[in-house]
């Protein structure tokens, strides 16, 4: 049978051409020589063959090696790395500013009368769900910022310095400090919603918990490219959580869970910064 030869081709060039003609059920082979690739094809397919390719690749075939060059260098592009060696980039002034407020607040507790005691936690801003039933809703935000004890505010504060900066060099600082400010209200809105009404709720951990939510969210959707499959990191994330919310008695995992779900959900929507 007659055999129609085309070429030479680069290497990549002929491989993609291989490919396409074999998903079509054309045969063809192909043959490396010093200038590049031949294709052979059988000549009643030649017709056929072309137009399958001039209908695959329109603008032709090497144009469409170069955008899907570029794409995948765009996506991995996306894949966000700290510039520098240094573990605080430029926008980790937002990590210290809420260290700062935390310890801040935490230290006026002291002075008013302990950070343990119940009058003094509402009197800066703790929540209660009767509280927050009868038109405090400004609790919902202010909680974020008071600690029950020294171990409460040392033990959000190193969560705070080891995963911030990963997310603050993804977002941006203002960014990062809406993704910690909505997804604590959304935590404290949760357990508001299920505890029980005298219950005094305060502390940076759904904040926390939902800047660990939205980096999940960023390495499943904007850096697929990297190591780890996604069920990894989902299986990673759920991990911690269970520990970070069977740590103890008295933690308020409510306010985990809503502030970790939120974080993811805002993970997935924000699309890293350039």
């Amino acid at each position: 049978m007659a055999r129609a030869v085309t070429g030479p081709f680069r290497t990549q060039v002929a491989d993609e051409i291989m490919l396409v003609l074999a998903a079509e059920g054309i045969a063809a082979t192909q043959e490396a020589t010093p200038d590049g690739s031949l294709i052979a094809i059988d000549s009643a397919d030649t017709e056929r063959a072309e137009r399958v390719l001039n209908d695959e690749y329109p603008r032709g075939i090497e144009h469409a090696l170069a955008a899907r060059a570029a794409s995948q260098a765009e996506e991995r592009a996306r894949i966000v790395v700290p510039a520098s060696s240094e573990w605080f980039g430029p926008g980790s002034w937002v990590l210290f500013l809420l260290t700062a407020v935390c310890v801040g607040v935490f230290l006026a507790e002291e002075r008013a009368g302990g950070s343990e005691v119940t009058s003094v936690l509402l009197r800066f801003g703790a929540s209660r769900p009767s509280y927050v039933r009868t038109g405090e809703w400004w609790r919902l935000f202010t909680a974020m910022f008071v600690h029950i004890g020294p171990r409460h505010l040392l033990g959000n504060v190193a969560a705070l310095l080891v995963l911030g900066p990963a997310l603050v060099a993804a977002l941006g600082p203002w960014r990062f400090l809406a993704v910690y400010l909505v997804t604590g209200v959304v935590g404290n809105a949760l357990s508001y919603q299920v505890m029980p009404p005298d219950v005094v709720s305060a502390g940076a951990s759904g904040a926390i918990l939902g800047v660990l939510g939205a980096l999940g969210g960023q390495r499943l959707r904007f850096a697929r490219s990297a190591r780890y499959r996604g069920w990894q990191v989902i299986a990673a994330l759920l991990a911690y959580l269970a520990v970070a919310v069977g740590a103890e008695p008295g933690v308020d995992t409510m306010a985990h869970l809503g502030g970790f779900a939120a974080g993811l959900v805002l993970g997935l929507l924000l699309p890293p910064r350039c």
